[in-house]
């Protein structure tokens, strides 16, 4: 598998205004929802539909809508950026929350599970993950185990992100080959630090401010 790359000159345009450090919070917000409107056909695209009948002004028609049950989690805190416009365009999920720690021990970047609020039919759901960066990718990790000890379907996951690290994402694929991965750019090298290079720094902290 690999990463499904969302690249177009608008979506180019706002990934550059959140790669910008001098770019305000306020700004740096708004960027990530444009970016999440324009992305979320891919985001989606693997999603079933059914149609059901309905009266136009003019005729009868039939027309198709989410046969599958959605579920937006985003990972807290930076996933929270991307959760409010996937809400006004799949009015009809549900919504879960987990908060994830990452943290570094020697060479190793670990996570724990500080928070989680998930329905009691997870199995039933599609699920889709919010992240603005998925970087060392232990985050996500730690969160797809949980999800699968839940009793989900790994190819019922998919990772939206906005920049990914090609480490990260290869590390996942090769963990879980049936997930789904969504991001607008895919950067090839991470520091010391776990940090995406360029990558657009600590997305929590800029979009929240601290």
């Amino acid at each position: 598998m690999a990463v499904l790359r969302v690249n177009n000159p608008l979506i180019n345009h706002y990934v550059g205004i959140i790669r910008d450090k001098q770019t305000s919070k306020n700004d740096f917000a708004a960027a990530i929802e444009n970016i999440v409107y324009l992305m979320s056909h891919h985001i989606t695209g693997n999603f079933a539909t059914a149609t059901k009948k309905v009266q136009t002004p003019i005729a009868e028609a039939d027309v198709a809508y989410f046969f599958d049950k959605v579920l937006v989690v985003p990972i807290l805190r930076a996933g929270m950026a991307m959760f409010e416009p996937l809400r006004r365009v799949l009015p009809d999920a549900t919504y879960g929350y987990m908060g994830i720690r990452r943290k570094q021990e020697g060479d190793e970047f670990l996570a724990d599970m500080y928070y989680c609020s998930l329905p009691n039919d997870l199995p039933a759901h599609k699920v889709i993950l919010t992240e603005i960066v998925v970087a060392t990718g232990s985050t996500i990790d730690f969160t797809i185990a949980h999800l699968l000890k839940e009793g989900v379907a790994e190819e019922n996951i998919t990772i939206a992100c906005i920049i990914a690290s090609k480490p990260g994402a290869d590390m996942l694929f090769d963990k879980y080959p049936k997930i789904s991965i969504v991001a607008c750019a895919v950067d090839e090298i991470l520091n010391e630090k776990g940090y995406i290079v360029p990558g657009l720094g600590d997305a929590g902290d800029r979009y929240n401010g601290c």
